[in-house]
């Protein structure tokens, strides 16, 4: 080809290019940068709930329920700093119990930096009492962040871009602190509450006789204000010592299975504990596993998001309906009764929790939570959970499911297996709180559609 057919190409090629970005001049490449932005935002999300799970672990008095709270607002906060650049999507302000936001986004707006800021402070704030091992990686995630995506921004958007992050956030903290849990982490164990004795109410339990957990947890504010309403007709089966009672066949059925040396019932019961201190709580487990399935599927952002505060929401209030019909029924754990009037050697494969058994909290949260995810994957999604692979103290091999259907009866279940709930109970908490998944799924409005 000689030279000159050559720069008549290339004109033609420069031609072709100025009239299109004539016609098209908000299209071209713009897709593209938004895309990357996108990523970027999403896989800083991913990052803090990742290292939320790290932290819960690691935090002292962060039990379950306490636990479930941070979720709950880090994931709503996750969801406020993104909404404002996803066209489609609107704020959970007013839909929320309680929360309302003013915040202007400023002119010029880097939102990978918005985003990072806001997930830092609320990782901050709810995990306040962090190791300063634990402050010190949190701290050095945030600055590697900032520097990898303010190199090419002007100091003037970073200062408002990281400035909107953080107000979100203190939206969502101030928000937090009227819930009535503002300090629970520091008061699991509340000296002020009083057991009330009866032969078939609940008593400290072998081995370490703890006293009650979050008795006054079911008092919080609820994230949705009608969500008690789902809960509110739920019944207890009747307590009875004769032998051809339901009660009485509930703990001969615990005892059976305890006895038997099946090590599956073993693994699955230890796998599925989640107890605080050894892992990031139920909580922990469902937004890794959220997290691991967004990854798979290629989720985009905006629904990513949208998961991830339908989950919070739906986690924080199934622990507060749970814990306040933990109290208000105050029911006797299997150990207790089947010492009393089966076996008074018997020893359940998981410790008791110290606090009554009826109803299930796991069996709420599974059922609350796969129910969540269902909404946005369907039931026919095979999941892989590797969230225990590297635990050393119980078989943390990944477990595979071929929906999230058999996830959470698996989950319920293994309540069960460890020998601290009736079958009823478990049958009777899954369903609640697969209707508690379903009232969130329903209730939050993410668009305007």
């Amino acid at each position: 080809m000689r030279i000159p057919d050559i720069l008549l190409i290339l004109v033609l090629i420069m031609l072709r290019t100025a009239l299109l970005l004539f016609i098209f001049p908000s299209s071209i490449f713009y897709t593209n940068a938004q895309s990357e932005t996108h990523d970027n935002c999403l896989n800083i999300h991913n990052t803090y709930l990742s290292t939320a799970f790290d932290l819960t672990k690691n935090c002292v008095g962060f039990s379950a329920p306490v636990s479930g709270r941070a979720y709950g607002y880090i994931s709503v906060g996750m969801y406020e700093a993104t909404v404002d650049f996803l066209p489609t999507k609107i704020s959970l302000q007013k839909q929320l119990n309680g929360y309302t936001r003013n915040v202007e986004v400023p002119e010029k707006v880097n939102w990978a930096l918005a985003v990072n800021a806001a997930d830092y402070q609320l990782l901050s704030y709810f995990y306040r009492n962090m190791p300063p091992t634990q402050k010190e990686r949190l701290d050095s995630l945030y600055t590697y962040q900032k520097k990898e995506y303010a190199s090419k921004v002007r100091k003037k958007t970073v200062k408002a871009s990281e400035l909107y992050g953080q107000e979100i956030a203190n939206g969502i903290i101030e928000w937090s602190k009227t819930d009535g849990a503002e300090n629970g982490h520091l008061n699991n164990f509340p000296e002020d509450f009083e057991i009330v004795k009866c032969e078939s109410c609940w008593e400290r339990t072998f081995p370490g006789y703890l006293p009650a957990l979050t008795p006054h947890w079911g008092n919080n504010r609820p994230m949705l204000k009608q969500s008690p309403d789902v809960y509110k007709n739920m019944e207890i089966f009747d307590f009875d010592t004769d032998s051809a009672s339901v009660m009485y066949k509930e703990a001969a059925a615990v005892y059976q299975n305890a006895m038997n040396e099946n090590p599956e019932y073993e693994i699955i019961a230890e796998y599925w504990d989640d107890a605080a201190g050894y892992s990031g709580t139920p909580s922990g487990h469902f937004f890794t596993i959220a997290s691991s399935v967004v990854a798979s599927s290629e989720l985009e952002l905006e629904q990513a998001v949208q998961l991830y505060a339908t989950l919070g929401v739906a986690i924080n209030d199934a622990f507060i309906g749970s814990f306040y019909l933990k109290y208000k029924f105050n029911f006797i754990r299997p150990i207790t009764y089947i010492h009393r009037y089966i076996e008074p050697q018997f020893n359940s494969r998981l410790a008791s929790p110290p606090f009554p058994e009826y109803p299930s909290g796991h069996s709420f949260q599974s059922g609350a939570a796969t129910e969540v995810m269902k909404s946005i994957f369907g039931d026919t999604t095979i999941i892989v959970d590797e969230t225990n692979k590297n635990r050393n103290d119980i078989d943390g091999s990944p477990r595979t499911y071929q929906s999230f259907t058999e996830m959470s009866e698996e989950i319920s279940i293994s309540r069960f297996y460890g020998g601290i709930h009736f079958l009823k109970t478990l049958n009777n908490s899954l369903d609640y709180g697969r209707r508690i998944g379903q009232y969130v799924v329903a209730t939050l409005k993410f668009s305007n559609e």
